[in-house]
């Protein structure tokens, strides 16, 4: 296995744990508005880094190769609407059953991972996978009903990754096409609402460029880690975000902690601990046969 590719990846996730810092300092600010922001900022940032870099000559190969061209693209629309429906759910006070996709998200990528790639699962792993669906479970029926909303934005992002592996681009154009697709909907947003990103706060604005920057930061780790290592690694690497997410919101946002959601956790993190000794079990394994 990449380690590259494997810290690459777990970077990405942690980062993407940490996101939700940034509403210390926006949280007034309508979640469009900040979705707009961001996807603007992100593509600015990939830009620069792009121009300094020297590296645009990578985007020219990559709109040449036509199926990896229209693989990012669809890459980018996807995850353009999982972001829609993200916003939509917030929006709508769904804000429980959103945060409930990002844990079904992990088990739909292991699933992908078998189906898409024909990846296979060892007797450890396999157990994982059921502990990890007990913990996604309970905290489902702990809901109280079908999360339809949390189920589709699982699989969007879990499709995202596919399409993100199937295309293999170089990270930053692989970025640079994907925030270049859905930057015409951020523009258009901010023209039919009427917001003024200029109009914000000196502190809401910085915070929600910076929430930009560090989703292509993200974006590029996680576009450089997955075609890197199997797809199943993929989908338990993926609970290190909501799991962060979580930590932030009861300790600092203040969110409830209930006895359910330490019982599923619990699940959880036995199969998260499965797959890393697995993993690092399997590694050992394949140095002893090289050496």
């Amino acid at each position: 296995m990449d380690k590259r590719g494997m810290s690459a990846t777990f970077v990405a996730y942690v980062i993407g744990g940490l996101l939700p810092i940034y509403k210390l300092f926006a949280d007034t600010v309508p979640a469009w508005t900040v979705v707009s922001i961001r996807i603007i900022s992100a593509f600015i940032f990939v830009t620069l880094l792009l121009r300094l870099s020297g590296k645009f000559t990578q985007v020219g190969r990559l709109w040449r190769n036509k199926k990896q061209r229209l693989t990012v693209l669809a890459a980018g629309l996807v995850l353009g609407g999982n972001w829609t429906l993200y916003l939509y759910a917030i929006g709508e006070g769904y804000i429980v059953e959103s945060s409930l996709g990002y844990y079904i998200n992990p088990l739909v990528s292991v699933l992908f991972g078998l189906l898409f790639f024909q990846e296979r699962l060892n007797r450890p792993q396999l157990i994982a996978i059921i502990s990890a669906i007990i913990g996604v479970l309970i905290l489902t029926f702990g809901y109280g009903k079908f999360p339809i909303i949390a189920f589709s934005l699982a699989v969007s992002f879990a499709f995202y990754g596919v399409l993100k592996k199937k295309a293999a681009a170089e990270p930053l154009s692989g970025l640079f096409l994907e925030t270049l697709v859905t930057l015409p909907f951020a523009l258009l947003t901010l023209g039919v609402t009427g917001a003024n990103p200029l109009a914000l706060p000196t502190g809401a604005l910085i915070a929600i460029i910076m929430l930009g920057v560090a989703t292509a930061v993200q974006l590029m780790l996680f576009g450089y880690g997955m075609p890197k290592i199997p797809f199943v690694y993929v989908g338990i690497l993926q609970y290190i975000a909501p799991t962060l997410t979580l930590v932030l919101g009861v300790f600092l946002f203040n969110d409830v902690f209930t006895s359910i959601h330490f019982v599923a956790f619990l699940f959880i993190w036995i199969a998260v601990a499965l797959f890393t000794i697995s993993g690092l079990s399997a590694g050992r394994m394949k140095m002893k046969k090289v050496s």
